[in-house]
This record gives structure tokens, sequence and C-alpha cells, in this order.
């Protein structure tokens, strides 16, 4: 409603502009409403392409819908009314022609599902949609798996979804290439590479909240576990495979109008057969479930909501339990049936099914010991197996032309891209090689202006030199009376800090013997034991702080910066203690002669030392004297 009405607006306005354009440029009336219509089929194209392409997704949701319930016949005539709408664009075609073709393989048709294929893949080069590319990829990937091409299968669905990792959503041809993987693979027996696939397509058929997905999982794994169960013998795998039976069966009774009715009658068929084989109950409760299920497909099978073909697994199922109950007679009855049914449809792509049938009755009646009915059923087996060879190589032949086809078509594409690759690199090679001859020229041009301005610059720079040459030798001689001035004066400097620090070393031995003689008198009046030594102990000590005070106005007369370079290279406060023993340190005093000194043990020095390194930041391995000396250097 909204486009119509700005179509109109637009046409409304521009119709006022136009028929005013005659008085201004002389133009006929005529003339101008030929524009108008022009501009109305310009304006109204991009809408009417968007509603078409809108009533094709329609249109395929119906089709979809129909293949639930088997309705191909109707399906291909709502995709041929839809496929005549003049306005139909490539990616329309595409999404039409991808889906008519599935149904056209599904009924054997492999001729006619070919072409509809080889339709998508011409019309998939005029688009730029991902999603259209993808639905041709689709049809094709559907043609090689009837084609029994497995490694194409695998290919183009790989290609699919590599297009399909750009795309945020379109779960259910995620979920459908997936499956045409698991499917390729189940073919092949690798059961690990059918779990990874199958499992993928649990991701998205939940994603896409899609039942008949849901339930074509189930099936999917039922099929695993049970191919894992007949190599490994493991109980768990036939649990699991029953367990997904039932799953795909309950999904169906739940959403029976989003359910394929195909897809419900191979989970009866596989839980009935269940019942037969792996049971373990008596034969008549297993026969009576089974039958159960059998009943429900054959609800579906005669409303022709699924395959034909699946009425042979009714009827075997039910013979082989008449077999098993010892019932001969039923069981042969049951075939019989089965081929009258197969009688009425008179389809070859049954025959197989009807050779089996006769077989079976021949063994039947082999059983029975009715020898004439055995022949019988023999000579009706081996017609209706050279019927179906006959069918077979017709299918065959078709197949192999099919093949070839494909195979020449990738071929001349393969050919044209090598060619459109070869014409390419040849302009480059032709770009390259003129981009060269124009360097070359550029190059030459430019070294005959270079040399002409080296030459230039080259008497230039030996004037320069020559200039150079005579101030260097005058700056030379300079340097020379220079540095003869400061290596005397280094060497005066040298003899200066020698004479210091002799006297340096004196005062530390005259420090030293003077704290050896007081440690002497302290340690005999400590033996005296009389409290007025501790007294003069006291004053002796104060004597060595003025001791270390004088030492630490020598210091600082020597190294004036010492201890304020000490407290700006510590970590943390530095007390008076810590100054003291890095002043004993400073003057290489050992650790036995600074624990003499202080009148405290060797081991407390080492550990003060430690603690001075913490304070300074060192490592273990650092040597706290060659540190105090780097510091007081």
């Amino acid at each position: 409603m909204l486009a119509g009405f700005l179509i109109c607006y637009f046409i409304s306005f521009t119709s006022k502009i136009i028929y005013r354009l005659p008085r201004l440029f002389f133009l006929p009336y005529s003339f101008m409403r030929i524009i108008l219509c022009i501009l109305f089929v310009l304006s109204v194209f991009p809408v009417l392409s968007q509603s078409t392409l809108q009533g094709t997704q329609s249109v395929i949701d119906q089709v979809e819908q129909m293949g639930l319930k088997n309705q191909d016949k109707e399906a291909i005539e709502l995709i041929d009314q839809a496929l005549k709408n003049p306005a139909n664009g490539p990616d329309d075609l595409i999404y039409l022609y991808s889906y008519k073709s599935g149904i056209a393989l599904e009924n054997d048709s492999l001729k006619l599902g070919n072409e509809l294929v080889d339709l998508c893949l011409d019309y998939a080069k005029q688009t730029s949609k991902p999603l259209s590319k993808v639905m041709a990829l689709r049809a094709k990937a559907y043609l090689n798996s009837y084609l029994n091409l497995t490694d194409q299968v695998i290919k183009d669905s790989k290609d699919a979804l590599k297009i399909l990792d750009e795309e945020k959503e379109a779960y259910n041809l995620k979920y459908y290439f997936n499956y045409l993987i698991y499917a390729t693979y189940s073919g092949w027996d690798e059961s690990d590479k059918m779990l990874h696939y199958i499992k993928e397509c649990e991701k998205f058929a939940k994603l896409s909240k899609n039942p008949n997905n849901i339930a074509k999982v189930h099936l999917g794994y039922a099929s695993v576990y049970l191919n894992q169960y007949r190599k490994n013998n493991q109980k768990n795998d036939l649990d699991s495979n029953f367990y997904h039976l039932n799953k795909a069966y309950q999904i169906f009774e739940q959403y029976p109008s989003e359910v394929s009715s195909n897809t419900f009658v191979v989970a009866c068929i596989n839980l009935a057969n269940y019942q037969l084989e792996f049971a373990n109950a008596p034969i008549q409760d297993r026969k009576a479930i089974a039958f159960k299920f059998l009943d429900s497909a054959e609800v579906e099978l005669k409303n022709d909501r699924a395959r034909f073909s699946r009425w042979i697994n009714i009827y075997g199922i039910r013979s082989d339990f008449a077999l098993k109950e010892g019932n001969v007679q039923l069981a042969e009855q049951y075939l019989i049936e089965a081929i009258s049914r197969l009688d009425s449809r008179k389809d070859n792509s049954l025959l197989r099914l009807e050779f089996s049938l006769y077989k079976h009755l021949a063994d039947l009646s082999e059983k029975k010991g009715d020898i004439n009915s055995a022949l019988n059923y023999q000579k009706k087996a081996e017609a209706v197996l050279k019927q179906n060879f006959d069918q077979q190589q017709i299918t065959n032949a078709q197949k192999l032309e099919i093949q070839y086809e494909t195979e020449k078509k990738d071929q001349q594409l393969k050919l044209l891209g090598e060619t459109a690759e070869l014409r390419k690199n040849q302009n480059y090679l032709y770009g390259g090689l003129a981009v060269l001859a124009m360097l070359g020229l550029a190059f030459m041009f430019r070294a005959y202006h270079f040399k002409l301005r080296y030459s230039i610059e080259r008497e230039k720079k030996l004037a320069k030199e020559k200039e150079d040459a005579e101030l260097n030798a005058e700056m030379r001689l300079k340097l020379e009376i220079e540095e003869q001035a400061r290596l005397k004066a280094e060497q005066e400097l040298l003899e200066l800090k020698h004479q210091q620090l002799q006297k340096e070393a004196l005062a530390n031995s005259l420090i030293i013997e003077h704290k050896n003689d007081m440690l002497k008198q302290i340690q005999s009046k400590l033996k005296d034991g009389d409290p007025r030594d501790i007294q003069k102990l006291l004053k002796e000590e104060t004597l060595l702080n003025a001791d270390f005070e004088d030492i630490k106005w020598q210091l600082q007369q020597l190294h004036p910066n010492f201890f304020s370079q000490l407290i700006e290279k510590s970590n943390q406060k530095l007390t008076a203690l810590d100054l003291k023993y890095c002043a004993y340190i400073y003057l290489q005093m050992s650790t036995k002669q600074i624990a003499q000194v202080l009148h405290v043990e060797a081991q407390s020095v080492r550990m003060f030392k430690y603690r001075l390194k913490q304070k300074f930041g060192l490592s273990k391995e650092s040597d706290l004297e060659s540190f105090l000396q780097e510091v007081g250097s």
C-alpha cells in the first residue's frame, strides 16, 4: 500500500513538471507522454521485482508443504504456473527450477532433472545473491547424488556451506547440505563422519525449529547407532537406535501437518523391524507392537501421502512375523498381496522390489515342498530380473550421458577459466613490460642528469675538501695543545687523589687500633663485674659515636655527596645506624672488624648487610661493598 501511494505521488509530481517542459523546450505533448510512461515503468519495476520474489517464496512454501504429504503432481503444477510469470527474474527462476528438478529426480526423471539443473546453473551466472547461488548448488548436488558422483556431492555441499557461513540464518539450507554429506558418508559406511554430520544437522534443525528436520535427524541418529551395533554388537547402540526411532515417531504425532509422511512411515517400519529382529519379548507381544506401527504407516500409504515402495517393506515385515510363528502359508499370502499391489502400480522403478518378492516366494514354496510353485516363482523372478536389468541399462546409459555432458561442460568451463586467466596474465605481462620500458627510459634520463650533477658536485666537493683539510690541520694543532694541557691537569689531580687516599688509609688504621684497644679494656672490665664499668662502657660507646662522627666528617670532606647519594638511592628511610654501617663497609672494614667496633656478633653484621641490600633494592648476588664504592667514587 505504501509503495503504491509513493508511486502515484511520484507520477503526479513528475507529470506536473513534464507537462510544463514543452513550453520551455518546444517538445510535443505526445513525446512527453512517452517519457511519463518510461518513468512509470522504471519506478514500478523495483517494486514488482520485490513482490515477484516474495510471490516466488510463497510458491516455494506451498511446494515444501505439498512435499510433506507426497503431492508431487500438485507441486509440479504449482511451479509450472509460477514459471509463466513474465516478471520472474534470475533469482525467482533459480528457486523454481531447483525445486522442480528435485521432484523430477525423485520420480526418476533423470533427463528432465538434468535439464532443469542446467537452467539453474545458467541463471546463477546472472545473479549476485549468495542464497540464489546456493540454491543452484543445491540442485547440482542433488543431481550428483542420483548419478552416484559422491565426491562431487561432497564438494558441492562444502562449497555451498562455505558461502552460507557468511549468512546469519539460512538454517534450513545449512541443515540440507549437512544432511546430504551425512547421506553420502552413510553410503560409504563411515560411522565417525556420519555421526559428525548428523550432529551438525541436529544443530541447524534446532535453530530452524523445523519439526520435519528434527524428525529426520532422529532417523539419522538411529541409522548411525544401528550401523555401530552391527559392527560392535554393543547393546547401548541398539538402545540408542530404538530411542531415536521413538523420538521421530513422537514428533510426527505432535506435529502431523509439519512432518513428512515419508519420514513417519520410515520410522514406523524401522520400529516394527526392531520388534522383529531385536526385541526380547514373546513373539505375540512383539507382533502386536510391530503391527500397530505398520497399521499407522498404512494409513499414510493408503492416502498416498508417502512413497508407494514402502508397501513392500510393510508386507515383508508381516511375512517375516508369520515365518517366525511357523505359518508359511500366511507368510506367502502377504508376499502375494505385495506383488498384487505392485502389479496395480506398473512402475519400472519397482522392478527390483518385485524380483525380491518373487525370490522370497520361491524360497517359501521350496520350504513347503511345492517344487512346481517354486520353479514358477523362480521363472517370474528371472523375467523380472531381466526386465530390471534392461531398465537399469537404460538408466545407466542416461546417467553416463548426463555425466559425460556434465564433465564436458565442466571441462569447457575450466578451459574458459584457464583462457581468461591466460589472457589476464598476458595483460599483466604486457602491462609489466610497458611499465619496465617506461622505468628504463626514466632511469636513463635520470642517470644522465645525475652524472652531470655529480660532476659539478664533485668539483665543489674537491674545493670544499681542500678548504676543510686546511681547517682540520689548524684544529688538530689546537687539539693537540689542549690534550697535552688536559693530560697534565689529570696527572696532577691523580697525584692529589693518591695523597688523599694515603691519608684516608692512615686515618682508618688509627681508628681500628683505637677501637681494638677500647674493646680489650671493655672485656677486662666486664670480667671484674663492677656496675660502674657499664657506665664507663656507655661513655666509651659515646666516644665511639664521636669517632664515627669524625669518620663521617672525614668522608664528607673527601666525598661531600656520599651520604646524600646513599639517601637518594635507598628505597626506604636510612637510620643513623644504617649510615654508620655504610661508612664502615665503604672503608673496607671486614665483618669481624665491624662486629668488634659495634660490639655485636658477626652474624648480626651479615644480617644487617642483607637488610641494607634490600633497602637499596640490590639482588642477593650483588656485592654491597662494590655498590658503596661506586657511590663514593
